[in-house]
């Protein structure tokens, strides 16, 4: 969302080739801890007679619980390691017995063996990893992780944090158009949690230095850009511009987001101010929210947004409500997602 105000005169699987798996920061639903190693097989008994081809017993899709990689055996003998986007990463054969695999791959990786336990895991031995039978690939890496995109500003920060690129200005048409560095603070000074809802309020506060707006000497325009993300799927909570100061009752929003299975209804309301006269040199923005989420959810992000070079992108960047509401983060056109700050405000 855009705001704007008129001024005058703004482990992966430890393989010897290495495999490069994200780690999960959010709320991924928990996994039971892999079973003991046992010499016995899970599986039906098989009486000893010629001829009965192992195999069988582990044709199909395996996951880790803790890695967002997945094995699949099929009858033929072979197999592939896959990632979430269901790309072979490794392949190879299997050669099966009732006690468990050893897979030889297709490249000068060495071979690994899996030992089947009681509960039906596969044990990757010389590791702590399990693979266990799964329906369907199922990612645990969030969206933000997937794409490098780090928290990295702080909630309660005693200190604003800088944002190059944070505000633009300029006249009429794009005249004069420039881009300069602001601050953000993100204070949360409620978070309670009732009948399965967690409410929190915070203040979302721009600090705009007299220096990143050029003299114009005449009237102007200021731009900054703040959103909601969810951090899982990096679905945007698409809000429309507020225009000066605005009042809840104007901005009130509703949004759900699917992750691994489970909906999350996620419920916003906020209000803008603008203060042109303050004590310092800082023209001061304030955000002020109220968000009300299901308390098993945890992966809000506030983002502070750097503003496009030209003031055709820039216009490009506020009409995005239109254009891709709902839209992934990834995608949201011509935003630079790697230049924005991040603040958690479930953490």
């Amino acid at each position: 969302m855009k705001h704007k105000t008129r001024l005058l005169p703004l482990a992966g699987l430890l393989l010897a080739g290495g495999i490069l798996c994200t780690g999960c920061g959010g709320a991924a639903p928990a996994s039971s801890a892999p079973a003991a190693v046992s010499t016995a097989s899970s599986v039906e008994e098989v009486s000893a007679m010629d001829g009965y081809d192992y195999l069988n017993d582990y044709i199909g899709l395996w996951g880790y619980y803790d890695i967002d990689l997945w094995l699949r055996v099929h009858e033929d003998g072979t197999f592939e390691f896959v990632n979430s986007e269901d790309e072979a990463i490794y392949t190879g054969t299997a050669d099966a017995n009732e006690y468990g695999m050893d897979l030889y791959f297709d490249d000068d990786t060495p071979q690994m063996r899996l030992d089947l336990s009681v509960s039906g895991d596969l044990l990757e031995v010389g590791s702590s990893d399990a693979l266990h039978p799964v329906d369907a690939i199922v990612s645990r890496a969030t969206c933000f992780e997937k794409n490098g995109l780090e928290i990295n500003a702080a909630v309660n920060s005693s200190d604003p944090i800088q944002l190059d690129s944070g505000v633009c200005s300029f006249t009429g048409k794009g005249s004069g158009y420039n881009t300069d560095l602001c601050y953000w603070q993100v204070t949360k000074y409620d978070d309670v949690t009732h009948d399965g809802i967690r409410e929190i309020q915070f203040d979302a506060v721009c600090y705009i230095p007299d220096s990143s707006i050029p003299y114009f000497g005449q009237t102007y325009e200021t731009y900054i850009s703040s959103e909601l993300y969810d951090a899982y799927t990096g679905t945007w909570l698409t809000a429309s511009t507020a225009r000066g100061d605005t009042g809840r009752d104007k901005n009130h929003y509703y949004h759900t987001v699917y992750w691994n299975d489970n909906a999350y209804d996620i419920e916003f309301f906020f209000s803008t101010d603008w203060n042109m006269s303050s004590n310092s040199d800082d023209k001061i923005f304030t955000k002020s929210y109220v968000v009300y989420l299901p308390e098993d959810y945890d992966g809000l992000v506030f983002a502070a947004q750097a503003q496009p070079d030209n003031y055709a992108d820039a216009m490009a960047l506020d009409n995005l409500e239109n254009v891709s509401p709902e839209g992934n983060i990834m995608d949201l056109s011509p935003l630079d997602p790697y230049a924005s700050l991040y603040f958690n405000i479930c953490g």
